[in-house]
């Protein structure tokens, strides 16, 4: 049990990074990146910069609460069933999905807010 809760605050504090990191980036007055590597537009680029980081602080305070969901249905079902091999896929599956989620948004929003 003591492993269980161990795991789950350091799915908590690993989650949490990322709501804080979308807070701050919801709030933020200068455009901002989801920390891909990429650059962040400049603000004569955006049609709108409020939308732009709006949207990508909401996006990584989802991503942040549906990750800390996955790594506590994760520990729940490896304790409750057998297959654990077919449980690890997935739950590689689910964070690429997420992550793709990700992904997929910031590509959304540089169509639609990046002047061309």
């Amino acid at each position: 049990m003591a492993e269980t809760i161990i795991y789950l605050v350091i799915s908590f504090l690993v989650s949490l990074i990322f709501v804080v990191l979308g807070i701050s980036q919801y709030n933020s007055e200068n455009p901002v990146s989801l920390n891909t590597g990429e650059k962040p537009p400049c603000e004569d680029e955006l049609t709108d910069v409020l939308e732009w980081n709006h949207k990508h602080g909401k996006s990584l305070i989802i991503y942040g609460g549906v990750l800390f969901l996955t790594l506590s249905a994760f520990v729940y079902f490896i304790e409750k069933y057998d297959y654990t091999v077919v449980q690890i896929i997935l739950f590689g599956l689910a964070i690429w999905g997420e992550i793709a989620w990700l992904e997929i948004q910031h590509n959304i929003l540089k169509k639609k807010l990046i002047k061309k």
